[in-house]
Order: structure tokens, then sequence, then C-alpha cells
């Protein structure tokens, strides 16, 4: 799943995300340590994506809100997303 940014603001529950991926558009509201440690874990993948994974793997599930965000590998490189709801 391709992620892009679409919009970012503060709410009352923190903070709001939303995402368009190759599903539709997803928004996630969690906590701003929620969405911190979301942004770390999406620079951990891209920096390890440049060492051209051969296998898919799970690299991190982070908690944001209602929702669990995984990332991963694909082969190449190619950074993976799946975000499920509770």
């Amino acid at each position: 799943m391709s992620l892009e940014l679409l919009s970012a603001q503060q709410t009352d529950e923190g903070m709001a995300v939303t995402f368009g991926t190759d599903r539709g558009v997803e928004r996630l509201v969690g906590t701003p340590d929620q969405m911190a440690h979301l942004a770390r874990a999406m620079q951990q993948v891209a920096a390890l994506g440049q060492l051209g994974e051969h296998e898919s793997v799970w690299l991190d599930a982070v908690p944001v809100g209602d929702a669990i965000v995984k990332l991963g590998l694909n082969p190449g490189g190619q950074a993976r997303v799946l975000i499920l709801r509770a």
C-alpha cells in the first residue's frame, strides 16, 4: 500500500492525520506521542528500504488511536503499510 500525507491538524484528542492510500483515504487520530512514534517508525522503514531487502517483512506496528499501523518492506525495498482498525 502506498501512503501519501493529505493533511494534519490538532484536535481535542491530540492530532488527526489523513493519508491517501491504495485502499482510499485513511484518517488516524491519536496523541502527539503516538504520532511521533509513527513518524519515527516511518523514517526507519524508509532508511531500511535503501538496503534492498529481498523479502517481505513487517518491521513495526504502531498504535494510533483506534488503529494499528503496520510498517514494513516488500522486495526491492518498497515500503509496505497496513492500517488495521480495532
